[in-house]
């Protein structure tokens, strides 16, 4: 009863912090009310409170739209190669699928920004508070959230404003600031976040707890490593992975595909935990119990199937098809529909919505081992994940052979991402743009999709309009 009682009143904390700070939003950077200030002083005078923000921004980063209707995974498979939209009423997903994006149909922007605020609330007000005797759990899960926010700005934007500072005066003036130096603040984030996290996963009293819903020094870990990958780091990118997978099977593991995406599964690393009444979102973008057989397309109650290219992509015999695809056929005609099926349950709290597993950090090492020229290296860790996805039939996913070359050995890498990370968050969109070759496939899907001719500048997507009008530093992406 008494814990019962506490959580109640940490979940009374952040929502009162939360609707004062944030209820007055006029426009992404711009928090001007005077209760900010006094709501974020309070917020940090103790344990308790401190906790209950920072639980605040986790519960908002998974309720936001940018993780559920607007998904990031979903509006960037659409954009991408992965996703087809069948519903062209939906004006936003078919403006993604056709790749004709304007100003009012981004809402991204803004959400990201809004989480960006209450990091940076946090983090100012845990730094300068004093007697919190958890100060280094609540802080490096700050930084841990800040970091993984601007990772999806900078992929989705390009430059993109730096505000580190809760400052609406000094961020509504603030210019776009080139991805390479919001990297190296990624960087410089997760480093501090390493130092201040334990191993252990800690729950909102700062108690070990077997849920992963919250990162620890392995989350800010793996979470380095991507951001070297992405920035061609490739030392630092296998030694991060490195000391995430060396961890060992009894905290991470590569388990049954059935059972990878199960809440606290040793797949999972970080993990967003849904509302005790909730469901995963990419459960309900993809499953939400739709039935297997229904009369016509129009009759299909989820109009974003796989694009054909990425089932044409799977090996026969790959266990990642059988398990993470659902299929959904139509009598009138007779046709078949592939969706992504990672999260299966519609029971609440049977799953947790992944941001940071164990599969992806094995093709961090094995890609940056190839950019070392390590190619046996890299095929050890290739191979390891074909193991798991190698179903009991003669022939299937046979090994990559240890003697392959550099160039074929990171075409593997390519092709085992697209295959591990289907439907993961905007993961395939990213690595088209970082490996240069969004512009050659995308040229290709332009056709299939009917929609506008690709242009390079495409990759990024554009910002809301009134921002530019607001703050002559900050223009529009280039092209929009």
């Amino acid at each position: 009863m008494k814990t019962n009682i506490i959580r109640r009143s940490m979940l009374v904390t952040a929502l009162l912090f939360l609707s004062l700070a944030f209820g007055g939003c006029k426009k992404f950077l711009d928090i001007d009310l005077p209760s900010d200030t006094i709501a974020g002083e309070n917020a940090f005078v103790s344990d308790a409170s401190s906790s209950a923000v920072v639980s605040g921004i986790f519960l908002n980063m998974m309720s936001n739209t940018y993780f559920t209707s607007n998904s990031i995974g979903l509006k960037a498979g659409l954009y991408a190669d992965e996703l087809q939209n069948l519903d062209v009423n939906a004006t936003s997903n078919e403006a993604f699928y056709k790749n004709a994006l304007n100003a009012g149909i981004v809402t991204q922007w803004e959400g990201l920004y809004r989480e960006l605020y209450k990091c940076n609330v946090a983090i100012k007000g845990i730094k300068e508070s004093s007697g919190l005797s958890s100060k280094n759990q609540w802080l490096g899960e700050s930084l841990v959230c800040r970091a993984t926010l601007y990772f999806y700005l900078v992929n989705l934007f390009g430059d993109v404003p730096l505000a580190l500072t809760p400052d609406h005066n000094v961020n509504n003036k603030l210019s776009r600031a080139p991805r390479e130096q919001v990297y190296q603040q990624m960087i410089l984030d997760l480093k501090e976040a390493q130092s201040l996290l334990g191993t252990a996963y800690t729950d909102g009293f700062a108690q070990p707890t077997s849920t992963r819903g919250r990162p620890n020094r392995y989350a800010a870990t793996a979470l380095l490593a991507r951001v070297y990958l992405y920035t061609g780091d490739w030392a630092s990118a296998e030694a991060e992975a490195t000391s995430v997978i060396e961890a060992g099977t009894s905290v991470f593991d590569l388990v049954p595909h059935a059972s990878a995406f199960l809440a606290n599964s040793k797949e999972t690393i970080w993990a967003l935990s849904p509302p005790a009444t909730g469901l995963a979102p990419d459960y309900n973008l993809y499953n939400a119990g739709a039935p297997a057989i229904v009369a016509t397309p129009a009759a299909l109650t989820v109009k974003t199937p796989l694009s054909q290219s990425l089932i044409n992509a799977f090996e026969p015999g790959d266990l990642r098809f059988t398990e993470w695809v659902r299929r959904a056929t139509t009598t009138t005609p007779a046709s078949t529909y592939y969706y992504p099926n990672k999260y299966k349950s519609a029971v609440p709290g049977a799953e947790y919505q992944i941001l940071l597993r164990i599969g992806e950090q094995y093709l961090i090492r094995a890609e940056a081992r190839a950019q070392r020229n390590n190619v046996a290296g890299a095929v050890q860790d290739l191979n390891a994940i074909r193991a798991r996805s190698r179903a009991a039939v003669p022939g299937a996913l046979p090994d990559y052979a240890a003697t392959i070359g550099q160039d074929a050995c990171l075409a593997a890498v390519a092709k085992e991402r697209r295959t591990e990370l289907f439907a993961e968050f905007g993961s395939r969109f990213f690595d088209l743009k970082r490996t240069a070759a969004i512009t050659a496939v995308m040229t290709a899907e332009a056709v299939v999709k009917g929609g506008a001719e690709w242009q390079n500048e495409m990759q990024f997507w554009p910002i809301r309009v009134e921002d530019t009008r607001l703050n002559p530093n900050l223009k529009q992406t280039p092209g929009y």
